[in-house]
């Protein structure tokens, strides 16, 4: 491979995210492949050498400029290490920080990579040659790895400038959203797998005429509904659903390269079956995923980066404005559903591989689908105490006859501590919502008894 640049751009996204940087909401990706064998960690050593050659972009640190931040390659090689830290636990803490991460713990091998350099397609990238790698070294197996598409350049575009066209920038409408309430955690988000066959998932899908995302996504609006009481229920669930961009340019960057598609539904009063709102929810991701659609949302993102104005501004009010839009953009949500789609490994591989799970860091509640041979998972991240979003999609797919397997990052004192506090949390709602139906009937009652007395003093 040429060596690696002496610097290197951020993308559109990366810049949102990078106003993060140093702060405790950093966006982490996390994919972990479950092996057949314990892990070498000798083996695994000599893949990532291999695939950071491979994808000197993946290994740098965070620099502050005056007007923006930017990419610089990491001082050293990066070293696999035993798995010690949580669940995608922030990449970037100063300057010397590298902002990806390869561990192994038993049968497992993570790759976490800061959202500022890539997402979960250009992840899998990464992925798929460290797999390739650690197969040849560990086993001795010849693995035939098709070569990578991208030129060296092409790696590590900025696929966004690229192909920036201002005249196609739109806005959408924006409903009024519900949104998930409850006591949420900083410091220890729950992480969750959910395991499914694959192929009963896919043939209930297809009994409902429905993609596997599209029957998905349904089944999570099915789960939130359960969580929406009266009035709320004539607001829109809105959900983001970010595509890859790479296909529809042309594009082989391992950088940010993605599109928001979004789903809306409003429940009303009714429950509506889950095959209906699998209709629903297709008809909205064949038309959010049409190019014009696509083009619109991505435009108007690069828009505002393109403004001379914005430009113009030093980096510190630039982050503080990044910091403001990313709150603002995490309340126009109920939550955001990513596909990843069926992970087509080397056949080489695959027989050594038994399942890949994805996961991401979430502000609030996150879900991301993965499938790989048999394997589809359904990765569940959420810094609410309560499970119960979670509990409820798993009710929604057991109805369905769709059972599975569940792995959590949490012990047993931990899941009973946080039912413990869920409970409270439920009981104190309650006496809240008690005493506020209460306040609302005084009044009426005030009414009343003033009635009930000029009556009692008339003549």
């Amino acid at each position: 491979p040429m060596d690696a640049p002496a610097w290197y751009r951020l993308d559109n996204v990366g810049k949102f995210y990078a106003a993060q940087a140093g702060g405790g909401a950093q966006t982490v990706f996390r994919i972990a492949a479950t092996m057949a064998d314990e892990v070498d960690a000798a083996a695994l050593q000599q893949a990532l050498d291999e695939a950071a050659a491979l994808f000197p972009g993946f290994n740098v640190c965070l620099r502050n400029g005056l007007f923006w931040h930017y990419l610089v390659p990491a001082p050293a090689p990066p070293r696999v290490e035993p798995e010690t830290l949580p669940v995608c636990f922030s990449l970037h803490t100063g300057p010397a920080s590298v902002l990806f991460r390869v561990t192994y713990h038993r049968r497992r091998i993570n790759v976490e990579v800061s959202h500022i350099i890539s997402d979960g397609r250009g992840t899998l990238e990464f992925v798929r040659v460290l797999l390739a790698a650690y197969v040849e070294a560990r086993y001795k197996v010849a693995v035939d790895r098709a070569p990578y598409a991208g030129t060296e350049a092409a790696k590590t575009e900025d696929s966004f400038s690229a192909h920036y066209d201002r005249a196609a920038a739109g806005a959408d409408a924006q409903p009024k959203v519900f949104r998930l309430t409850g006591w949420k955690t900083d410091v220890d988000p729950t992480y969750l797998e959910l395991h499914y066959p694959a192929d009963a998932v896919h043939a209930a899908a297809k009994a409902c005429g429905a993609t596997v995302t599209s029957y998905l996504v349904a089944a999570v609006v099915c789960a939130l509904r359960r969580e929406m009481h009266g009035a709320e229920r004539q607001r829109a669930i809105h959900m983001d659903v970010p595509v890859d961009l790479r296909a529809l340019f042309g594009s082989t960057t391992l950088r940010n390269f993605f599109g928001l598609a979004y789903v809306t539904y409003v429940p009303g009063d009714a429950d509506e079956p889950l095959a209906e709102v699998a209709a629903r929810v297709q008809e909205q991701l064949a038309a959010g995923t049409q190019p014009a659609s696509l083009k619109r949302r991505m435009m108007r993102m690069v828009k505002l980066e393109k403004n001379p104005l914005v430009r113009a501004v030093p980096l510190i009010v630039k982050d503080a404005a990044l910091d403001f839009a990313a709150w603002r953009a995490a309340r126009e949500v109920t939550c955001t559903v990513s596909s990843l789609g069926r992970v087509q490994l080397d056949d080489a591989v695959t027989p050594y591989v038994e399942g890949i799970s994805a996961l991401t860091s979430p502000a609030g509640l996150n879900f991301i689908l993965c499938t790989c041979g048999n394997d589809l998972c359904i990765g569940v991240s959420s810094r609410f105490v309560s499970l119960r979003a979670a509990r409820h999609l798993v009710d929604v797919l057991a109805a369905e006859g769709l059972h599975g397997q569940a792995n959590l990052n949490k012990s047993g004192e931990q899941v009973d501590a946080a039912l413990r506090e869920s409970a409270l949390e439920e009981r104190l709602a309650a006496i809240g919502a008690a005493w506020q139906e209460r306040k609302a009937a005084a009044p009426a009652r005030d009414q009343g008894r003033l009635g009930e007395r000029a009556k009692g003093d008339r003549p």
